[in-house]
């Protein structure tokens, strides 16, 4: 079984290499996402692998800090370089998850404010 904080460091590496197919294989078949917290919550592979196949995914996304796990639970801190409005922005994300018996996740749960972003040269 990969550990919590090796999943959320494959993660943030699919997400910055553009890796659908990556990032879905993360997942475990009744998985869902709500990215970000307060929006909709996706269910299953085919929702979560449409969530990441049309929405503009990070440029990079990178661990800032370890994680911090209790049993199959894990949250980390994450800085994402994002594209809106045709400037480069860097935002500070926290992802928390849950994983299954084998290490794969169960649920991803992404808290950022897009109002908080902050402007890159």
């Amino acid at each position: 079984m990969r550990g919590i904080p090796e999943t959320l460091a494959r993660y943030a590496a699919c997400v910055s290499a553009g890796d659908v197919e990556g990032i879905v294989a993360l997942y475990a078949p009744e998985a869902w996402i709500e990215i970000p917290v307060g929006g909709a919550r996706h269910r299953g592979i085919a929702a979560i692998r449409a969530y990441y196949a049309g929405n503009e995914l990070a440029q990079t996304l990178e661990l800032a800090g370890p994680a911090c796990v209790a049993g199959r639970e894990g949250a980390v801190p994450l800085r994402a370089v994002i594209a809106r409005e045709g400037r480069r922005l860097e935002l500070d994300v926290i992802d928390v998850v849950e994983v299954d018996a084998q290490g794969r996740l169960l649920q991803l749960r992404a808290f950022f404010d897009l109002a908080r972003a902050r402007p890159l040269p």
